[in-house]
């Protein structure tokens, strides 16, 4: 059986072999690789699921623990713990190795699971599921820091592509299976369902990972945690997403709740920041974040490529599916069966992706360049469409578009953490690179929110009553069977005008990532030709040496 060898690297080398080199020495067959990715697969796949299955089942749950004003808060609550621990995860796996970090969060993720679905009220289910998106955390942030790890530099595109297939159909699936679940049985049942997964998981993790950290490593490690830093990052982190999640929709951005919040999250990023800066030059603490990799132009683009990605994924997966309902009067599930082209092309794409970025090290930043062009013509042909309640053909055009761009720039950034890092730095990169995703989909979901909600409230007071108003909010889908048939194609040309804002403020930042391509190319062909540069100086003192 074909094998792949894994061995300890020396730092700052950037032969094949020290590419794809690895914490513990070790043989990895083809056999033993592919279920690893299929249990890291799995993991990603259920705690990416839990940010959206919920969603269509809210009614449901509201109507069974009795209380609708805090619905809310069994989305946010998972959001907020889910994308404030990333960061935290990704360093920790430094101290204790990845194996047992990664079955730990999926443990944190079962327990609490079963927690939410035995809730017997409603700020128990809140509780718990803010427990439960700590350990989705650790499961998101995890399995790329082991995918970095383990899988070789040739084999890296295309695992990488595997594992990007997660976002699309989560979003996909998500949704329906909520309201699948809540219409023809119990809405514990989606809690439920995450057990027989991670014991599949658990089985195979378990089974075929190796810890590469010794326990004189951990002890030692554990000597120069950065505790300080890790409060800090949660510090910041918790009450800026929740200012750019409830902003605009439960409260005001004028509010006191979200300034309080927005000037809250600035100050305690303020001091993350001076902390993190005094910490890398004053202390041995090993800083939760790897401020030293700012200093490379190369990785600094590469983690601002991450944060533009976050945008330009997040909003089209999210709000394509919403204007669907919104403006063309479709249910939930048909709006996701039209979103296909998206989310079934962007796997697809990065399977692609990845299998020519394993051949060419220098194919991965061209193919970000070339994911950049399609990204700005899909979103700008996306805020163009038609108002009116038909769908027009050429949309699904344009979701394709989007996902081949998305496809193209997922695996290739997460190919060139690989090369343009050493090891001993992957989980911090990758912990940056995926708070980075995430926090700017936060901050683009936001935006657009905002934006939609402006035309909303600018406009639909002119012809609807406020009990109409409050009735869409609620339920676009019932309330508009209650209009006039005037009145529901004037909701749906309000509604297209604000999408069509939306995308149109998303312009900017697709060429922002267009911009930060290029640049990230040229780059990274100056980073390729110094270390080869360098590593023809070694040979030629080496071989000078010998002769002497």
């Amino acid at each position: 059986m074909e094998k792949t060898t894994v061995k300890e690297s020396a730092p700052g080398s950037d032969s094949a072999d020290a590419i794809n080199a690895k914490q513990l020495p070790h043989t990895i067959s083809n056999l033993q690789l592919s279920l690893i990715v299929l249990g890291l697969w799995l993991s990603l796949f259920l705690c990416s699921l839990e940010t959206t299955i919920v969603s269509t089942s809210l009614i449901h749950i509201s109507n069974d623990l009795d209380d609708l004003n805090q619905a809310g808060w069994i989305v946010v609550a998972y959001l907020l713990t889910f994308n404030a621990f990333i960061l935290i995860w990704s360093k920790l796996s430094d101290t204790f190795g990845t194996k047992w970090l990664l079955l730990s969060a999926n443990f944190v993720f079962l327990v609490f699971s079963i927690a939410c679905a035995v809730s017997k009220t409603m700020v128990q289910l809140i509780i718990f599921r803010a427990f439960q998106g700590i350990g989705g955390s650790g499961m998101y942030s995890l399995v790329f820091v082991v995918m970095a790890q383990i899988v070789p530099l040739d084999k890296l595109g295309i695992c990488t592509g595997i594992l990007s297939s997660v976002f699309a159909l989560a979003s996909l699936l998500g949704p329906i299976l909520g309201g699948v679940i809540s219409d023809n049985t119990t809405w514990r049942w989606i809690f439920w369902l995450n057990a027989p997964g991670l014991a599949v998981v658990f089985a195979i993790l378990g089974k075929f990972m190796e810890n590469p950290k010794s326990k004189k490593e951990v002890r030692d490690s554990m000597k120069t945690m950065d505790v300080v830093g890790a409060l800090l990052s949660l510090a910041w982190a918790i009450p800026l997403i929740f200012a750019l999640q409830e902003g605009g929709d439960r409260y005001e951005w004028n509010s006191g709740v979200i300034i309080g919040t927005l000037v809250t999250g600035g100050v305690m990023f303020i001091l993350f920041v001076l902390w993190e800066g005094w910490a890398y030059l004053r202390t041995n603490i090993d800083g939760i974040f790897p401020v030293h990799l700012l200093k490379r132009s190369v990785t600094a683009l590469i983690f601002l490529s991450l944060l533009w990605l976050g945008f330009t994924f997040y909003v089209p997966v999210i709000q394509i599916p919403q204007r669907f309902q919104h403006v063309n009067n479709t249910t939930a599930t048909r709006a996701g069966i039209l979103v296909l082209p998206l989310t079934l092309v962007s796997p697809c794409s990065a399977l692609c992706s990845g299998i020519l970025v394993g051949k060419n090290r220098y194919w991965a930043p061209a193919l970000a360049i070339l994911g950049g062009c399609l990204n700005v013509v899909g979103i700008t042909l996306i805020s163009t469409l038609p108002t009116s309640d038909h769908i027009s053909s050429a949309q699904f055009g344009y979701q394709t578009l989007i996902g081949l761009s998305i496809g193209l720039l997922t695996p290739s950034l997460m190919y060139l953490i690989k090369i343009e890092v050493d090891e001993k730095d992957i989980a911090g990169a990758m912990g940056v690179g995926n708070m980075g995703r995430t926090l700017g989909g936060c901050i683009g979901l936001a935006i657009g929110g905002s934006l939609l909600h402006r035309e909303v409230d600018k406009d639909l007071p002119k012809f609807l009553t406020d009990q109409q108003i409050e009735a869409l909010e609620v339920s676009s889908s019932l309330a508009r069977s209650m209009l006039t048939e005037e009145q529901q194609v004037r909701v749906g040309e309000v509604y297209g005008k604000g999408f069509n804002l939306q995308f149109k403020a998303l312009i900017a930042f697709a060429g922002l990532s267009l911009l930060t391509a290029v640049l990230l190319f040229f780059a990274h062909i100056r980073s390729l030709k110094a270390k080869e540069l360098s590593q023809a100086t070694e040979r030629e003192e080496l071989d000078g040496a010998a002769s002497d």
